[in-house]
């Protein structure tokens, strides 16, 4: 659908064609208006990808999970991270063992001891640690 120009509406009133017109002029408000919902569609779009991309820079990989670089107590899933996009906080269930309860992926850390006898508890497919 070509949109009526401004000439195109003069051109109908120099004729008398007023109704006309206002039909042309209603199809341009009508344009105006899908334009400005578009618009603001758009700027919520960018507003959002410029937060994707702070949290982004601000997420660091600390194996064997990610954590802000200004709150490296806080761990977030690496597999939710990396495959969905996600920041799922993961469960720290033992010192230095983790479980996101999103996938139910488990993570161990440098200061896990399993001697310790602690034992996850893994039902049927829940995966062991990592991804």
């Amino acid at each position: 659908m070509s949109l009526p120009s401004y000439k195109d509406i003069v051109a109908l009133l120099k004729t008398g064609a007023t109704i006309e017109a206002q039909e042309k002029i209603m199809e341009l408000r009508e344009a105006a208006l899908e334009l400005q919902n578009e618009n603001i569609s758009l700027k919520q779009q960018v507003r959002e990808l410029k937060e994707q991309g702070s949290l982004r820079e601000r997420l660091v990989y600390r194996a064997p999970t990610y954590a802000f670089s200004d709150s490296p107590s806080e761990r977030f899933c690496q597999k939710c991270f990396d495959v969905d996009g996600m920041v799922v906080r993961v469960h720290e269930l033992e010192k230095g063992f983790w479980r996101c309860m999103n996938c139910n992926n488990d993570f161990t850390g440098d200061e896990y001891d399993p001697s310790e006898g602690f034992e996850p508890e893994l039902g049927p497919g829940d995966p062991v640690a990592g991804y």
